[in-house]
């Protein structure tokens, strides 16, 4: 078995554009980087993932994901948003010999290495595992196994309920882990307030 970990990235210049209004652009490039940076060195850290990818149409993303040794997947060209992005993506590592695979987001500042083996745990008894943000609609993490297991739906705001329906219509075992180190993202101020108070 091999569980590899993806992370789908925007770049450091077009990140945190809802912090606008409390961080200028090299404070928010900055901030991005520094929890692309914390996220791959907990899923590098972790047992249970054999190697870390990442996916991204930005040409300063990649080469930063390559310095820090990472496999870099370059967005299809035609691509019509995350999804799309990250399908190609789990596509491209099972190519490679993947039996499972970890999305995870790359701005989560409290992720921690047990968050990611409990995931992995739950992934030996499923499908699909699934992680929300802490609104509980967005999906900050999936497991798949096999990686190409479904479609995904990233890209929307609700795609914690279309991937829980989605795995659910195709007849998976799906399983909801409430994760505080996973749900924890930074988009907007009052998750900015929440980080510095740390």
């Amino acid at each position: 078995m091999s569980c590899w970990a993806l992370i789908p990235f925007k770049g450091f210049d077009r990140g945190k554009s809802r912090l606008a209004t409390v961080l200028d652009a090299s404070e928010r490039a900055a901030l991005t980087r520094e929890l692309f940076d914390h996220v791959v060195q907990v899923l590098r850290e972790s047992p249970s993932v054999d190697g870390v990818a990442v996916v991204s149409d930005s040409h300063d993303a990649r080469e930063h994901a390559r310095g820090l040794g990472l496999v870099v997947i370059e967005d299809p060209p035609e691509s019509r948003g995350l999804a799309d992005v990250v399908d190609f993506a789990l596509e491209e590592l099972e190519r490679r010999g993947a039996t499972r695979a970890l999305v995870c987001m790359s701005d989560l500042p409290e992720l921690s290495v047990e968050d990611i083996e409990r995931v992995a745990r739950q992934l030996e008894q499923s499908d699909v595992v699934l992680v929300p943000d802490l609104l509980q609609q967005g999906t900050n993490l999936i497991a798949l196994q096999p990686p190409s297991i479904m479609a995904s739906c990233f890209g929307h705001e609700d795609s914690m309920v279309r991937h829980r329906t989605r795995a659910s219509e195709l007849g998976l075992t799906v399983r909801v882990q409430f994760l505080s180190g996973v749900s924890f993202d930074v988009d907007r101020p009052g998750d900015l307030e929440r980080l510095r108070s740390r």
